[in-house]
């Protein structure tokens, strides 16, 4: 998070200058007293520790001390202290202070001015899938926001961190050492929730870019090659950095993976994320650049949310919401540019990355929600968002709403500036301009960041995508740059077309269960809803895994199906649509135009194949 603006070519700030909310900088100078942290793990096997918080003097008669509500990088309440037993204060005497909970992340305590004031208490650490707190006979791991409580007055004091933990662990984290091996030191409480610490027995590696030191943490048994992650890692990184124009928001960067036994997910922090997967997902080609791109996507977060976000979030409230209309950018451009990462990095190659994509926008076009719900009216309704299928009929997802809305920027950037600029160049402007020292962006920054890269009003086409519910124009949108998306049948498959009902079904079961219905499809105006047990077409009994089959075979429609809903048996006639059989490609065109071509190139930073010679 940027304090200032990179006037100077040598200049080689650390995140700690990028670390201050805009309030604090503004914050007259006075003397700072430092606030510790203590923990102590008390029994590993039940995921137990004990923490303790000392406040210097306070100035009032009461002290809240809260736990955050949510933690940076998951837009949902968590109600994270719910992990906190046996809360206890004490004054420097050691004398107990009062405290009366007034909210369920709120601990009021009774004080005297000039006391100082050490909190106690339990935190049990057994969520590990949240990434949040998880402590074993192995490790913990400790994001700040599930376990280190804070007081607002103190939000800005320079922090310590100390760890009782093994001896024969070791911790790492974004934040600085401190005077011991297990000790941390932190500018303020900001910076400290957004450096998770990894602490345990761990595999290690570390390299350079750009002067930089990269580090790689690796917990738990799994079929990984720490020493090459390490080495793709430091692509990404080196691919991040030329997307900015190497202006870096860190001096120091460290990638925490988790082997894990089926939790999955990862988080940004300020100078690190935190990256989970099950522990045989490394090895294969499918599966590790799946961990490629995941790393990836939280590394071009340390940009694109921590350095500069929207404004709504400068600084931080941890105790509630902070609802705004862009998280389509904060979260689903990161999602567009950590496939172009990995791509421009060599670590996948064109037809990856276009394969990613056809599944991308297939996905996309069985969303109907995407006609129902804006992607600014779906960023405000992140904090209340689910899954399932009422979120693909209802609802449009940041994150893929924000992808395709991201390569329709890029590649229309790239025809109005004849590919002399993209979508990073927006980046950079909102990056420069818009830190979080400088409190952030809103939708006219944006638009007025197009503007400065493109030269044109994009007020038209924010009112049509943003804030409307218009279809993305796939097909002329690939055109631009030399593709297209279809649905590949092979020239030798004996079955060339399918029934499309537009259902999905749970997996393997037998008989076949539906899971979700997608609006006004077949199966939907049929009256088939999620729960339907599916037990025969025509007659004839049928499961989830021939489902298809049976019904391609009884060739013409309408269907009769037999389904038990609540346990009761129905029928219902289902008339399905007939369509090709295939695979979702983005191909290229057949005769592409130079121009084509040389904005492709200029889309994914690399050229455009060379054609086979022709036979003679």
């Amino acid at each position: 998070m940027r304090a200032t603006s990179f006037t100077q070519p040598d200049m080689k700030p650390t995140f700690l200058a990028y670390a201050l909310p805009l309030f604090l900088l503004a914050a007259p100078p006075a003397a700072r007293a430092d606030v510790d942290y203590q923990l102590r793990i008390t029994d590993a096997a039940q995921h137990l520790a004990e923490v303790r918080a000392t406040f210097p003097a306070v100035t009032g008669a009461t002290l809240d001390v809260q736990m955050p509500n949510w933690r940076t990088g998951r837009y949902q309440i968590l109600n994270l202290a719910n992990g906190v037993r046996t809360f206890k204060a004490v004054n420097a005497k050691g004398e107990a202070l009062q405290v009366a909970k007034t909210d369920k992340g709120t601990w009021q305590v009774q004080t005297r001015p000039g006391d100082a004031v050490t909190v106690s208490y339990e935190v049990y650490a057994n969520v590990l899938g949240e990434r949040t707190r998880h402590i074993d006979d192995t490790h913990a791991y400790l994001d700040a926001s599930g376990v280190f409580v804070y007081a607002q007055p103190f939000r800005n004091e320079p922090v310590k961190v100390r760890l009782d933990v093994p001896a024969n662990w070791q911790s790492r984290s974004g934040m600085d050492s401190g005077a011991c091996g297990h000790c941390f030191v932190a500018p303020n409480y900001d910076v400290l929730v957004d450096s998770p610490i990894e602490t345990g027995i761990h595999e290690f590696h570390t390299t350079t870019v750009d002067g930089r030191t990269i580090e790689v943490a690796i917990w738990g048994r799994g079929n990984y090659d720490g020493k090459k992650m390490t080495e793709d890692l430091k692509k990404i990184v080196v691919e991040g950095g030329k997307l900015y124009g190497g202006k870096w928001p860190f001096q120091r960067y460290l990638f925490i993976v988790h082997a894990t036994d089926g939790a999955g997910g990862a988080t940004e922090h300020l100078n690190s994320t935190v990256i989970q997967r099950p522990r045989w997902m490394f090895a294969k080609r499918k599966d590790y650049l799946g961990f490629l791109r995941t790393a990836a996507h939280e590394f071009f977060h340390t940009w694109n949310v921590k350095a500069y976000r929207p404004k709504e979030m400068v600084p931080y409230e941890y105790q509630k919401e902070n609802y705004n209309p862009l998280l389509w950018i904060a979260e689903g451009h990161t999602s567009y540019f950590d496939e172009m990462i990995v791509l421009r990095a060599g670590l996948q190659n064109r037809e990856e990355f276009m394969e990613e994509y056809a599944k991308t926008i297939e996905d996309y076009l069985h969303q109907p929600g995407r006609f129902h719900q804006s992607a600014a009216e779906s960023s405000f309704d992140e904090w209340i968002s689910v899954g399932g299928e009422r979120a693909r009929n209802a609802s449009v997802n940041i994150y893929s709403k924000g992808q395709v809305l991201g390569l329709m920027m890029d590649i229309e950037l790239r025809r109005q500036t004849k590919g002399a600029k993209g979508l990073e160049d927006m980046h950079r402007v909102l990056f420069d301009k818009h830190s979080v020292a400088q409190g952030g962006y809103d939708p006219v920054a944006v638009k007025a960041a197009l503007r400065q890269v493109s030269g044109s009003d994009w007020s038209g086409w924010w009112s049509q995508y943003v804030d409307g519910t218009a279809e993305i124009p796939f097909a002329d949108l690939l055109k631009t740059v030399g593709m297209q998306y279809m649905i590949d049948v092979p020239k030798d498959e004996e079955q060339k077309e399918e029934w499309w009902a537009g259902w999905r079904m749970r997996e393997g079961s037998d008989p076949a269960v539906v899971t979700e219905v997608e609006r006004d499809s077949p199966a939907w105006k049929a009256g088939i809803v999620s729960g339907d047990v599916l037990v025969a077409v025509n007659g004839l009994k049928v499961s989830a895994k021939d489902l298809s089959e049976k019904l391609y075979l009884s060739k013409t429609a309408p269907f009769k199906l037999h389904m038990f809903r609540r346990d009761e048996l129905r029928e219902v006639q289902l008339t399905p649509v007939l369509q090709p059989k295939g695979k979702a490609k983005v191909k290229a065109l057949d005769k592409p135009s130079a121009e084509q071509k040389a904005l492709n190139a200029a889309w994914l930073g690399m050229p455009w194949p060379k054609e086979e010679a022709k036979k003679k």
